[in-house]
């Protein structure tokens, strides 16, 4: 846009900031999970410290890959994959739903 004088002519470009281009962000692929729980004592051994293990499987955009969660006693939750795995957050939903607590809070109150 050119400013305009009295006259009402235009008097050049005005010097400032480039308007931007609108780049539409692009939406990241919708992953879908499906969680199931193993024996960690068959597939990992006798003397293990893991005490769950699950088998999460990830599909996303046609594309599937397979992900091992553990609960450890030492390591806690992690994925072969690592700790911040989108994966260990899935099994840890499904793995901490069925330690719901019934009984008495820490504080001697019965729960609600």
């Amino acid at each position: 846009m050119g400013r305009v004088n009295k006259s009402g002519r235009k008097t050049g470009h005005r010097r400032g900031r480039v308007k931007a281009k609108r780049v539409e962000a692009k939406t990241p692929p919708v992953a879908q999970f499906r969680v199931k729980e193993l024996n960690a004592q068959q597939k990992c051994g006798p003397g293990t410290s893991v005490q769950r293990l699950f088998r999460v499987d990830e599909t996303a955009d046609g594309s599937a890959r397979a992900h091992l969660v553990f609960l450890d006693r030492r390591h806690g939750w992690y994925c072969e994959h690592g700790v911040e795995c989108p994966a260990v957050r899935q099994a840890r939903r499904i793995g901490e739903a069925d330690r719901q607590q019934i009984g008495r809070t820490n504080n001697g109150g019965m729960r609600a």
